[in-house]
């Protein structure tokens, strides 16, 4: 029965570590779950993301080492699984049993069902774990755990400044030679009017993360002056793009090295533009939200 209790325990703690790890890299999912959810802000969600993970990871030390702090663990444990399936069944009404939770970031897909059923079973396993603390307890163990939990978490995927503001600039560009539109062959007049170009390679993380971001600007404020410009060899990838961002913006697919000509080497790159003139430029993956913000038209 004591070895039976031990593999329970183990797998528990295991569970919390690999849940924690995994949404560690990459971290901006989990990030967007938390603004999406309008408990956060861009600002705050970076490190309201690094501390449930930091969390994960703490319990799980705790219950791997049989560490329970007089039942804390116990109880803060069985607290958090139940304020994930909340998340869960919210998930599950909202956007249906397709959507994946992000319990495992992007090392396993779970759908809203399936992850409310393993929080079932784990809470139903830490019930019958021998909840004895360890001799090593007294040693400083719940302290190292902290520590090992918490700086690595921040350190190895540091808070980039989010608030980065777009360089302004005053620069004619000619976009005339982009391509048409995906599939309805519309070409789209960048000389005229104010737009907001987007480019985008479907291999880039940082740019589906960023694509990720705007679509929930979009939720928020419908915007009808963004144009993505998708760069991929194949036709195949940027439905893959398509899939994963879940964008409904309009878009130019670009299948050639051209495409590097108008993004330049580092994406994604955000361009605000008025009668053809580059007024403001965001580039690389930490760019302030809300100041890309202020050029969308409602």
């Amino acid at each position: 029965m004591k070895i039976v209790n031990h593999i329970v325990r183990i797998i528990v703690g295991l569970v919390f570590i690999v849940s924690g790890l995994a949404k560690l890299f990459p971290i901006e999912p989990f990030e967007i779950v938390f603004v999406d959810l309008g408990v956060a802000n861009w600002l705050i969600a970076p490190f309201l993301a690094r501390f449930i993970i930091a969390t994960e990871l703490f319990l799980g030390l705790s219950i791997l080492f049989n560490v329970w702090l007089k039942n804390k663990i116990y109880y803060t444990t069985q607290a958090s699984l139940i304020i994930f399936t909340i998340y869960l069944i919210y998930l599950l009404i909202t956007k249906g049993n397709t959507a994946d939770c992000g319990c495992f970031g992007s090392f396993l897909s779970l759908s809203p069902i399936a992850s409310i059923l393993k929080n079932v079973v784990l809470f139903g396993l830490m019930v019958f774990i021998n909840k004895k603390n360890t001799s090593l307890t007294k040693r400083g163990l719940p302290i190292l755990f902290l520590a090992i939990a918490f700086v690595p978490t921040f350190l190895l995927n540091r808070v980039g400044l989010h608030n980065i503001q777009g360089i302004a600039v005053n620069k004619p560009v000619d976009f005339s030679e982009l391509p048409p539109l995906y599939k309805t062959n519309q070409k789209v007049d960048f000389s005229k009017g104010k737009k907001i170009v987007v480019f985008l390679s479907y291999q880039c993380e940082h740019c589906i993360n960023a694509t990720s971001k705007l679509v929930l600007l979009d939720k928020e404020q419908k915007i009808n002056n963004l144009y993505l410009i998708i760069g991929s060899k194949k036709e195949k990838g940027l439905l893959e793009f398509l899939e994963m961002t879940k964008s409904n913006f309009p878009f130019i697919w670009m299948n050639d090295d051209t495409f590097f000509k108008y993004s330049g080497g580092r994406l994604p790159v955000i361009i605000y533009m008025e009668d053809g003139v580059m007024k403001k430029k965001w580039y690389g993956e930490l760019f302030d939200v809300d100041d890309i913000g202020k050029y969308f038209n409602k």
